[in-house]
Protein backbone atom coordinates (compact mmCIF):
# COMPACT_ATOMS: atom_id res chain seq x y z
CA UNK A 1 0.00 0.00 0.00
CA UNK A 2 2.92 2.63 0.83
CA UNK A 3 5.01 1.24 -2.35
CA UNK A 4 1.51 2.65 -4.67
CA UNK A 5 1.32 5.98 -2.69
CA UNK A 6 5.27 6.58 -3.52
CA UNK A 7 4.96 5.41 -6.96
CA UNK A 8 2.97 7.79 -8.75
CA UNK A 9 4.50 10.93 -6.56
CA UNK A 10 8.04 9.84 -7.83
CA UNK A 11 6.56 9.66 -11.48
CA UNK A 12 5.28 13.34 -11.49
CA UNK A 13 8.66 14.86 -9.88
CA UNK A 14 10.35 14.85 -13.15
CA UNK A 15 10.44 13.43 -16.96
CA UNK A 16 11.93 10.59 -17.78
CA UNK A 17 15.80 10.13 -17.38
CA UNK A 18 15.97 13.83 -15.17
CA UNK A 19 17.05 14.67 -12.13
CA UNK A 20 14.51 13.30 -9.59
CA UNK A 21 14.75 16.57 -7.37
CA UNK A 22 14.09 19.49 -9.69
CA UNK A 23 13.89 22.27 -6.66
CA UNK A 24 17.18 21.31 -4.87
CA UNK A 25 18.59 21.26 -8.13
CA UNK A 26 17.19 24.75 -9.41
CA UNK A 27 17.98 26.47 -6.13
CA UNK A 28 21.44 25.42 -6.25
CA UNK A 29 21.95 26.53 -10.06
CA UNK A 30 20.46 29.79 -8.65
CA UNK A 31 22.48 30.33 -5.90
CA UNK A 32 25.86 29.54 -7.84
CA UNK A 33 24.52 32.05 -10.28
CA UNK A 34 23.63 34.81 -8.17
CA UNK A 35 27.44 34.75 -6.81
CA UNK A 36 28.70 34.18 -10.16
CA UNK A 37 26.68 37.52 -10.88
CA UNK A 38 28.02 39.02 -7.61
CA UNK A 39 31.11 38.59 -8.36
CA UNK A 40 31.26 39.66 -11.96
CA UNK A 41 29.54 43.09 -10.47
CA UNK A 42 32.19 43.48 -7.94
CA UNK A 43 34.99 43.43 -10.50
CA UNK A 44 33.38 45.22 -12.99
CA UNK A 45 34.92 48.71 -12.21
CA UNK A 46 38.21 47.61 -11.38
CA UNK A 47 38.15 45.70 -15.24
CA UNK A 48 36.33 49.56 -16.63
CA UNK A 49 39.72 51.17 -15.39
CA UNK A 50 41.69 49.20 -17.75
CA UNK A 51 39.45 49.18 -20.88
CA UNK A 52 35.60 50.24 -21.05
CA UNK A 53 35.00 46.96 -22.77
CA UNK A 54 36.75 44.91 -20.27
CA UNK A 55 33.93 46.31 -17.81
CA UNK A 56 31.40 46.39 -19.92
CA UNK A 57 32.02 42.58 -20.59
CA UNK A 58 31.61 41.83 -16.95
CA UNK A 59 29.00 44.04 -16.32
CA UNK A 60 27.00 41.89 -19.44
CA UNK A 61 28.12 38.99 -17.30
CA UNK A 62 26.79 40.13 -14.74
CA UNK A 63 23.67 41.13 -15.87
CA UNK A 64 23.14 37.66 -17.60
CA UNK A 65 23.95 35.71 -14.49
CA UNK A 66 21.46 37.72 -12.57
CA UNK A 67 18.53 37.68 -14.34
CA UNK A 68 19.63 33.64 -14.95
CA UNK A 69 18.54 33.08 -10.96
CA UNK A 70 14.60 34.01 -11.27
CA UNK A 71 14.22 32.19 -14.64
CA UNK A 72 15.65 29.23 -13.44
CA UNK A 73 13.45 28.88 -10.26
CA UNK A 74 10.63 30.20 -12.17
CA UNK A 75 11.03 27.31 -14.86
CA UNK A 76 13.66 24.66 -13.43
CA UNK A 77 12.52 22.51 -15.81
CA UNK A 78 12.24 24.44 -19.06
CA UNK A 79 14.82 23.18 -21.76
CA UNK A 80 15.19 26.77 -22.77
CA UNK A 81 15.92 27.98 -19.47
CA UNK A 82 18.20 25.25 -19.46
CA UNK A 83 20.04 26.08 -22.93
CA UNK A 84 19.96 29.56 -22.57
CA UNK A 85 21.82 29.15 -19.31
CA UNK A 86 24.76 26.55 -20.69
CA UNK A 87 25.40 28.61 -23.34
CA UNK A 88 25.96 31.71 -21.71
CA UNK A 89 28.00 30.21 -19.17
CA UNK A 90 30.08 28.00 -21.60
CA UNK A 91 30.66 31.35 -23.14
CA UNK A 92 32.15 32.53 -19.86
CA UNK A 93 33.94 29.76 -19.39
CA UNK A 94 35.85 29.59 -22.58
CA UNK A 95 36.34 33.32 -22.14
CA UNK A 96 38.18 32.40 -19.07
CA UNK A 97 39.95 29.52 -20.28
CA UNK A 98 41.16 31.33 -23.56
CA UNK A 99 42.70 34.48 -21.70
CA UNK A 100 44.75 32.09 -18.97
CA UNK A 101 45.42 29.23 -21.19
CA UNK A 102 46.29 31.45 -24.67
CA UNK A 103 45.41 35.21 -24.33
CA UNK A 104 43.30 38.06 -23.77
CA UNK A 105 42.32 38.67 -27.77
CA UNK A 106 41.35 42.40 -27.49
CA UNK A 107 42.20 45.64 -25.89
CA UNK A 108 45.39 47.22 -24.63
CA UNK A 109 46.15 43.61 -22.99
CA UNK A 110 45.94 41.90 -26.47
CA UNK A 111 48.58 38.90 -26.33
CA UNK A 112 48.82 39.00 -22.25
CA UNK A 113 48.22 35.64 -20.24
CA UNK A 114 45.68 36.23 -17.60
CA UNK A 115 47.27 35.34 -14.06
CA UNK A 116 45.06 32.59 -12.47
CA UNK A 117 43.81 33.68 -9.33
CA UNK A 118 41.80 31.96 -6.89
CA UNK A 119 38.22 34.01 -6.93
CA UNK A 120 38.24 33.45 -11.15
CA UNK A 121 38.81 30.04 -10.84
CA UNK A 122 36.42 29.10 -7.72
CA UNK A 123 34.07 31.56 -10.03
CA UNK A 124 34.59 28.92 -12.76
CA UNK A 125 34.22 26.30 -11.17
CA UNK A 126 30.86 27.65 -9.71
CA UNK A 127 30.00 28.18 -13.60
CA UNK A 128 30.77 24.76 -14.71
CA UNK A 129 28.85 23.00 -11.67
CA UNK A 130 25.93 25.37 -13.23
CA UNK A 131 26.43 23.86 -16.63
CA UNK A 132 26.12 20.51 -14.71
CA UNK A 133 23.54 21.15 -12.61
CA UNK A 134 21.13 22.51 -15.54
CA UNK A 135 22.33 19.21 -17.87
CA UNK A 136 21.08 16.95 -15.60
CA UNK A 137 17.67 18.63 -15.15
CA UNK A 138 16.75 18.09 -18.51
CA UNK A 139 15.30 15.41 -19.88
CA UNK A 140 17.03 12.36 -21.63
CA UNK A 141 16.23 13.57 -24.98
CA UNK A 142 16.84 16.93 -24.45
CA UNK A 143 20.42 16.17 -22.51
CA UNK A 144 21.39 14.10 -25.83
CA UNK A 145 20.92 16.92 -28.11
CA UNK A 146 22.71 19.59 -26.04
CA UNK A 147 25.58 17.44 -25.48
CA UNK A 148 25.68 16.43 -28.96
CA UNK A 149 25.77 20.30 -30.17
CA UNK A 150 27.89 21.09 -27.50
CA UNK A 151 30.60 18.24 -29.06
CA UNK A 152 29.54 19.72 -32.65
CA UNK A 153 30.42 23.25 -31.29
CA UNK A 154 33.89 21.94 -30.03
CA UNK A 155 35.15 19.77 -33.28
CA UNK A 156 34.30 22.93 -35.05
CA UNK A 157 35.98 24.93 -32.64
CA UNK A 158 39.43 23.06 -32.94
CA UNK A 159 38.93 22.93 -36.68
CA UNK A 160 38.46 26.49 -36.70
CA UNK A 161 41.39 26.79 -34.56
CA UNK A 162 43.71 24.56 -36.47
CA UNK A 163 42.82 25.99 -40.16
CA UNK A 164 43.22 29.74 -39.14
CA UNK A 165 47.12 28.81 -37.41
CA UNK A 166 47.59 26.84 -40.35
CA UNK A 167 46.80 29.47 -42.81
CA UNK A 168 48.04 32.57 -41.25
CA UNK A 169 50.76 31.45 -38.76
Amino acid sequence: MADQAVRPLAATVARPGALRVPGLAAWTAAGLSFVAAWIHFSYTASHWRDWWAYGAFFLGMGMFQALCVPAIVRWPRSTWVAVATIAGNLGIVGMYFYSRAIYIPLGPHTGVVEDVGVVDFATTAGEIAIVAIMLSTTGSRSRRVIVNLLLLIGIALWVLRFTTQILWG
